[in-house]
């Protein structure tokens, strides 16, 4: 008996101290608030996980509309224990992303999570992600991206066949995974020099490795969580946890390092990211020779390959392909608008050649384009981190404090866009563009961290495919599509469509 009442005992006992450390942590982050202290408004933050919970429940792309409604333009949020300011005022913001960029060089990293992202350009910080982009950005200048343009080429004649054979067969699709694989045949091309051929059903090992990385499963979830704060996902990132799948990046890795080493040794040659880097690095030991050298490193190494070409490919695929899926899906639902982007086509380019030069003529379609990204914009968020004290706005703001700014309203405020759940492409003409504030459409981003390079590979496949067929809805058509709750916008369910050959 006096064993039971002992382990009683030590159970209430546990109960109280667990209580007491709750009551604490509630007490703590309630008179400390640093909002509070700063002036900034905002909503109380739920114990542990601030604003998650509402971001989990309503959607976060939903959620940050309930918020800058209710608090205004600048917003002062817990994501876990961890403060973030959100911020729609378009001028604080041209100050952020373009005249005060050099303090918000940064963007928030997952302590301990980035595992082989480590030296990605989304990770590093400081002299050494300005040193990184150095290196890598001419990679994207219109030449190399000319060079590239053939390997994109030869996905979008497969992306094709599978169009065609759907319109012959008169069979409904779900575009949502046609442009998965689409996306990744290209990317896995153009950074990693390999050959997917996901639209043909081929390396199904690698394909499935490469999904993994943008599949959230409940224990990818919970160990986001973790990592959220600061210090347990430090001290985890040491033990070698991270929030990616292990056995993809050990399985891409490994692929990347065996493609790097067969560059190093001439044993082939491509027109992609790691030929680029490997030809870069020769430039410079050519021009180093007899020099000294500068404390400014110009070359990468392979870990640092891996990690751009990794960063490049989390950030393309998912984006590319949700665009195409939203864009798709809107040549389906608005069929005049889809007959104005082929009659454009049809004049600017007839049947020649799809050229590099040639995509940059089609106005009308990137009008169609920029008005999808509007309504669906695919990253929610974007981010940056203040390495010193800053005045933002009426508020002086600590170093290190996080900035966010939630793109999906600023893309429906309706003071600035009338009727925004309307698709209306009109919007882009270079006269209504100029009435607007160039903070009020940031799709890809604004700033020096301008990430556009995707649109092409997207544009490529969009051109190509409305020359040969037609987009229309089915009965399985969702109108008006439910939109998805996580990072990236998305659809919540399949897009399904069909299409149909044109008659030349």
């Amino acid at each position: 008996m006096s064993l039971f009442l002992i382990g009683d005992s030590i159970t209430l006992t546990l109960l109280i101290f667990l209580i007491l450390i709750f009551v604490y942590y509630v007490y703590n982050l309630r008179t400390n608030n640093i909002f509070r202290r700063i002036g900034i408004p905002g909503p109380a933050p739920i114990p542990l996980l601030g604003e998650l919970f509402n971001a989990m429940r309503r959607g976060m792309y939903k959620n940050d509309v309930a918020l800058i409604k209710k608090h205004g333009k600048i917003v002062g949020i817990y994501e876990g224990i961890t403060p973030i300011i959100l911020v729609t005022d378009p001028d604080i913001l041209r100050n952020v992303l373009i005249k005060d960029c050099h303090v918000f060089v940064n963007r928030r990293v997952i302590e301990g999570g980035a595992g082989p992202f480590e030296h990605g350009l989304t990770v590093l910080k400081d002299e050494q992600w300005k040193n990184a982009r150095s290196i890598v950005s001419p990679t994207f200048s219109s030449a190399k991206l000319k060079a590239m343009h053939s390997l994109m080429n030869d996905v979008s004649d497969m992306y094709n066949e599978r169009l065609l054979e759907y319109a012959d067969k008169q069979e409904i699709f779900d575009i949502k995974t046609i442009n998965g694989q689409y996306t990744l045949d290209i990317i896995a091309s153009c950074l990693f020099g390999v050959e997917t051929n996901s639209l043909k059903n081929e390396n199904i090992i690698l394909i499935n490795h490469l999904k993994k990385f943008f599949t959230l499963t409940l224990t990818r979830i919970f160990l986001l969580f973790i990592f959220l704060t600061p210090r347990l996902g430090s001290y985890l990132g040491k033990k070698g946890y991270t929030v990616l799948p292990r056995d993809s990046l050990e399985y891409t890795a490994n692929i990347v390092i065996q493609v790097i080493a067969r560059r190093r040794q001439c044993l082939e040659r491509r027109n992609d990211f790691i030929q680029m880097m490997i030809d870069h690095e020769e430039e410079i030991k050519d021009q180093e020779v007899g020099q000294q050298s500068k404390s400014l490193r110009k070359t990468l190494s392979d870990k640092e390959i891996l990690s751009q070409a990794l960063v490049f490919l989390a950030a393309g695929y998912e984006t590319s392909s949700v665009l195409m899926s939203f864009f798709f899906y809107v040549m389906a639902t608005e069929p005049v608008i889809q007959e104005k982007v082929y009659q454009e086509i049809r004049q600017e380019l007839g049947d020649d050649e799809v050229t590099y030069e040639k995509l940059n003529q089609l106005q009308y379609l990137d009008m169609v384009i920029n008005e999808t990204l509007r309504m669906y914009p695919p990253v929610i968020r974007l981010d940056r981190v203040a390495s010193k004290d800053y005045q933002l706005g009426n508020y002086l703001i600590p170093k290190g404090t996080i900035i966010h700014a939630p793109v999906y309203p600023i893309h429906h405020d309706s003071e600035v866009w009338p009727e925004p759940e309307k698709f209306i492409p009109e919007r882009f003409l270079p006269a209504e563009k100029a009435k607007r504030h160039p903070m009020a459409f940031l799709a890809f981003g604004d700033g020096p961290r301008q990430a556009q390079i995707f649109a092409l590979e997207a544009k490529l496949g969009i051109v190509r495919a409305l020359r040969l067929v037609e987009f229309e809805r089915c009965e399985e058509t969702e109108v008006p599509l439910q939109l998805g709750k996580i990072i990236v916008l998305n659809s919540k369910n399949s897009i399904f469509l069909r299409v149909v050959r044109r008659s030349q």
